[in-house]
């Protein structure tokens, strides 16, 4: 991609961006995560409400993804069961407990992505909360990443009202990147809900980076029933126009294909504007989901990104388990409720 070590930032959230990293680490890329901050369900929504703070469980998820250790990141995700905790999770905590004391969530992130050794950086895209707001044809407006997955609406057009600022790290990170890859993940309220928050649209269609969305796999209720692979590319670059105030960009379109003996693993077609519909084995036959070794390959044969020369997980250091009670302690201290 004609740097050393091309820079990688993705765009969305949930278990998606989760799975995207994870096969990102796998190749010698620099990896920028740039997260949704719209999320208002679960713990999530509960620390927004009692803190003000952007959700930080799409922001737990990538740092897990990204840590050095998968005991560190078990230890993250580990949910805790005492009373006043409410089955939170320790990563959730230990941001807003960070969060709380500085007033800084992106501060709060990379304090945590430090302790847990992450193989790249994850970065909230702004550091206001955000509100999903889609219009749909029957019901009109409906605000509230819960209430569209609730009311299993079909969303018109979606955009993300209250964040209008957009972290200026990430802001940084588009700009200097050599790929931009969005999705897989929950279309409209992962995905989309990322490229409409502040002026993140207008900046990834200034990018000279190559962009790539990623296909999901399966359709998410009535929101993308009936979708097929360029549906999903036209309604990107839909809202990319609509929120950047009228610009467009070349996306690249890269999605599940099973193998056919007779064509081989990896195939292509041109799309309009230069752009390239890629297709490859991507899904994991065991979850239904995308595994991340074969979108290792995929990324590897179409974009040129090479395979590490070996795996960096390994057993955590005596460093990192102290940096793990760190966190556990530091959570507890902050949050408990009984102080």
């Amino acid at each position: 991609m004609g740097r050393a070590t091309p820079r990688v930032v993705t765009l969305g959230g949930g278990h998606g961006q989760a799975v995207v990293l994870q096969a990102l680490r796998r190749l010698e890329c620099e990896i920028t995560a740039v997260i949704s901050v719209a999320d208002d369900g679960g713990c999530s929504g509960k620390l927004r409400q009692e803190l003000g703070m952007p959700p930080p469980g799409d922001l737990r998820r990538c740092l897990s993804a990204l840590a050095k250790s998968p005991e560190l990141a078990r230890r993250f995700e580990l949910r805790l069961e005492e009373p006043g905790f409410e089955g939170r999770s320790v990563g959730n905590l230990a941001l807003a407990g960070v969060f709380r004391e500085t007033g800084s969530l992106q501060q709060a992130v990379d304090w945590a992505g430090e302790r847990l050794g992450c193989v790249g950086r994850v970065v909230p895209v702004s550091e206001s909360p955000g509100v999903l707001v889609v219009y749909d044809a029957e019901l009109g407006r409906v605000e509230g990443e819960s209430n569209v997955e609730r009311r299993d609406v079909v969303p018109m057009v979606a955009a993300v009202h209250g964040a209008l600022r957009a972290n200026p790290i990430a802001i940084d990170a588009i700009r200097c990147a050599d790929l931009i890859v969005m999705g897989p993940g929950s279309f409209y309220t992962s995905t989309l809900s990322v490229i409409t928050t502040g002026e993140v649209a207008q900046r990834v269609c200034e990018s000279q980076a190559e962009k790539l969305l990623i296909a999901n796999l399966l359709a998410e209720g009535r929101q993308t029933q009936g979708f097929i692979d360029t549906d999903y590319l036209r309604v990107l670059s839909d809202h990319l126009t609509i929120a950047s105030g009228g610009e467009t960009t070349r996306v690249h379109l890269l999605a599940h294909r099973a193998p056919r003996a007779a064509e081989g693993s990896f195939s292509e077609e041109p799309l309009s504007d230069g752009a390239r519909h890629l297709v490859a084995p991507l899904a994991s036959p065991s979850v239904g989901l995308h595994d991340p070794d074969l979108l290792a390959d995929a990324l590897s044969e179409f974009f040129g990104l090479e395979r590490r020369s070996a795996p960096e997980s390994r057993l955590p250091t005596e460093r990192e388990r102290t940096s793990a009670l760190e966190i556990e302690a530091r959570l507890r201290a902050s949050l408990d409720p009984e102080t």
